[in-house]
């Protein structure tokens, strides 16, 4: 009579160990592993997360440019199914800003082309932009148009540093401002930058050069080794407001 009520007792268990979170994969391949099941099964924001953590663990490898370019494309045809576009956008733009040139690459360079509204993006400086920090994350930039027809810039620079997934970022920022200039030059006025520092933007085709003043007092705006200089794709036409 025990044999059924020990079956019975263990039911739960074995219920709560099948329906139990997935553990976080810790190498490349087990990463790209897990990512490909989940993707597979259409768990595409699972996928999203694995196959970050694959590119993670890839950018510490030496000689990864493969172990790298596949874990970007798994990223690409991800962001496609997810809907987002410009992120599809942001992640090929790394492969082909290393020199990629394999067959996923190539065939995304299709997907991509086909999915993003490029018109949309051109319509106007107004959108959201990502610079890429490191280790799977970006730092942003969203220009918004205001009611008497100037923009306003919303800097959110990361630094990533080497434990994102247990601490997250190493260093955070944020800057604000109005965009002074015109046509393709414009420089930030922010209430932030001390006397002597300088954000410039120039805007050309779909996406923004900035350069600033690097100085100790410059950076004030953020954490240790942060700086809103660099490289920003623009990934969609809408902004996100920052939050109050």
């Amino acid at each position: 009579m025990t044999r059924p009520i020990i079956c019975l007792a263990l039911l739960p268990l074995l219920a709560g160990i099948a329906q139990a979170a997935p553990q976080p994969c810790d190498s490349v391949s087990l990463c790209n592993a897990a990512g490909t099941a989940a993707y597979q099964a259409g768990r595409y924001e699972e996928a999203d997360e694995a196959f970050e953590r694959q590119l993670r663990r890839a950018e510490l490898e030496q000689d990864s440019l493969a172990a790298r370019e596949l874990a970007l494309n798994n990223l690409v045809v991800t962001s496609l199914r997810l809907k987002q576009p410009g992120q599809a956008r942001a992640w090929l733009n790394l492969a082909l800003a290393e020199g990629m040139q394999g067959n996923a690459t190539r065939n995304n360079l299709r997907s991509v082309a086909a999915a993003v509204d490029y018109p949309q993006l051109a319509a106007s400086i107004e959108g959201r932009y990502l610079r890429y920090a490191g280790a799977a994350v970006w730092s942003s930039l969203d220009i918004s148009r205001q009611a008497d027809g100037s923009y306003r810039a919303n800097f959110s620079p990361l630094r990533a540093g080497g434990k994102v997934e247990e601490y997250g970022p190493a260093a955070i920022g944020s800057l604000q401002g109005v965009l002074q200039g015109g046509k393709a030059y414009f420089q930030l006025a922010a209430a932030e930058l001390p006397r002597g520092c300088s954000v410039q933007l120039l805007h050309e085709g779909l996406d923004i050069q900035v350069l600033e003043v690097l100085d100790q007092g410059c950076q004030a705006y953020g954490g240790a080794g942060i700086s809103v200089a660099g490289s920003y794709l623009k990934v969609s036409a809408e902004p996100l407001e920052p939050m109050r």
